[in-house]
């Protein structure tokens, strides 16, 4: 298996671009001054950023800083307080049920039919978009090899481990071939040689032309993968560009961990 490698060397992305000059033609995400309040509890505020097209943008932020209700506002479960989100041009949530033909969605902890096999799931998930199903099976049939679920398909979903629920979650994420994946911390429960797996296959993705967003804690993999990032805390975005543009506002010798830090860390209670 061979190591990551930085995104410029063997993802073949478009050229990285600034975040903040991008035209509005060249964001599949654009989401400009958007709040979100529950009650009194204002969980984002005043948040604007783009995802260019085509790119692996990585969300940071520490537990409770907003990357969940930033998901749900952009796959159109909830509605943003104000402000606007768009994919690919259409409004996240008035236009809801086109958005989710965009989309591919993996939450951190997918949730399956305890009565179905992993393939009566996918077969499921394909008849419901309205795919052939036999042509959609034979497609991803390779991938079900790739993430060595083959052996476990005809199985309950239920039984699977964590890590196999993510990568049924993942299939079904990408079976109708959508433009942009969302990915809710996609490596938690996976071992070393899965998250291998895993990534590899997000690169494909980007390589094929997908754009990618997906929160982790793991700056590494965010390293590696990615082209953009963006941090939020507390609600707020406090840092978003490209990687280059991260270490060159907040200092060349420090990684993306040690920015991380810097803008996330909470002062000591005296």
């Amino acid at each position: 298996m061979n190591e990551y490698s930085s995104p410029s060397s063997t993802i073949n992305l478009p050229p990285v671009e600034s975040a903040e000059h991008l035209s509005k033609k060249d964001a599949l995400v654009r989401i400009e001054k958007v709040t979100k309040s529950f009650g009194q509890k204002i969980a984002l505020k005043d948040i604007s950023f783009s995802v260019p097209s085509g790119q692996i943008c990585g969300l940071l932020g520490p537990n409770g800083a907003g990357k969940t209700t930033l998901f749900r506002l952009l796959m159109g479960i909830l509605r943003a307080s104000r402000g606007l989100l768009l994919i690919d041009g259409n409004d996240a949530f008035e236009k809801r049920v086109d958005v989710k033909r965009l989309i591919g969605f993996l939450p951190d902890e997918p949730v399956f039919y305890s009565y179905l096999s992993g393939r009566e799931i996918l077969e499921l998930s394909a008849a419901m978009h309205g795919l052939d199903v036999g042509r959609t099976m034979m497609r991803i049939a390779p991938l079900i090899v790739k993430l060595r679920l083959a052996e476990d398909i005809n199985n309950y979903a239920e039984d699977y481990s964590r890590g196999m629920k993510k990568k049924l979650g993942l299939l079904l994420a990408m079976l109708h071939e959508p433009k942009l994946l969302i990915l809710d911390e996609p490596t938690n429960g996976l071992d070393v040689e899965s998250t291998h797996l895993f990534y590899d296959l997000i690169k494909e993705e980007s390589r094929s032309g997908k754009t990618i967003l997906f929160s982790t804690h793991l700056m590494d993999h965010v390293t590696k993968l990615c082209s953009h990032a963006i941090i939020i805390n507390e609600g707020e975005v406090v840092a978003k560009g490209s990687l280059d543009e991260l270490k060159s506002e907040y200092g060349a010798s420090l990684d993306l961990e040690e920015i991380f830090l810097k803008l996330t860390a909470r002062p000591l209670q005296s």
